[in-house]
Formats: structure tokens, sequence, C-alpha cells
């Protein structure tokens, strides 16, 4: 299990280091909508490569309480990882980054989020997305 971590560490490392050179914002959580969408400073901000369960479905209240515990009211890196910048619901679409962490990552290897919205099911690719669907592939999901 070490190993993985290593390598998930890693893998965020390199990813925080070309978004810097790419373009970011800092800004504080000021609400968390649901398991994949928050806002920061007034933006509504979904989560890129990650999809959590809606209202009303299995395991929708436990992505929204994690989310709300890792992040709320924190200072957060906001980071498009490539493609798409906006949804169609005019939401900012961006990684959700701090203190070394990718909410995304930690979501998905807790089987609280699955890896979607990449070029695997139509949209643009995004540089966590390998990452993200080898996660999603050997993290039991707690829904099923």
């Amino acid at each position: 299990m070490g190993s993985t971590r290593v390598r998930v560490l890693t893998g965020v490392a390199l990813v925080v280091g070309l978004l810097l050179v790419s373009g970011c914002r800092w800004g504080q959580v000021t609400k968390v909508v649901d398991g994949d969408t928050v806002d920061v400073d007034g933006v509504t901000v979904r989560v890129q490569g990650i999809d959590t369960p809606e209202r009303g479905q299995c395991g929708y209240r436990e992505a929204k309480d994690r989310v709300a515990e890792l992040v709320s009211g924190r200072r957060v890196l906001v980071a498009n990882g490539g493609g798409d910048v906006t949804d169609r619901y005019d939401r900012q679409i961006a990684y959700i980054l701090w203190e070394g962490q990718d909410l995304g990552t930690i979501l998905i290897q807790e089987g609280l989020a699955r890896a979607r919205y990449d070029d695997l099911d139509g949209y643009d690719r995004h540089n966590l997305q390998d990452r993200y669907r080898w996660l999603d592939a050997v993290t039991p999901n707690r829904c099923g």
C-alpha cells in the first residue's frame, strides 16, 4: 500500500508543478454544494475528472460530508488540468488542491467518487485522467 501512496503523491506533485506554470488561482472554499462541486470565493467549481452520487443516491451524503470535512473554509488552489474550462452549467472545471493533496484523488481512493468526464466519456482529456482511471479500477466504490 505504501508504494501506491508514494506514486499518487509523486503524481500530484508533478501535476501541481505543471499547473503552476500553466496558470491557476488561490481561493477559499465558501460552500460545499455536493461531493464534486464547491464554491470558491463565490465561483462554482466542478471538480475535474470525477463524479459523485447525486442527491437521493447511495453515497451522496457521505461524499458531500467528506468534501466539507476536507475543504470547507480552506484556502485551496483551483487549477484546470487541461481540456474543458467550463461545463454546460457554466461552472468552472478544475482540480481542488491544498497542502500537496488533490480532492479528486482522495475521493476516488476512499470509494466516494468515480473517474468520469474525460476523453473516455467523450469529453476532453485532463492531466490526471490516467491516474484517476487507475485508482478507480483498483478501488471498490462504496455503493457498488
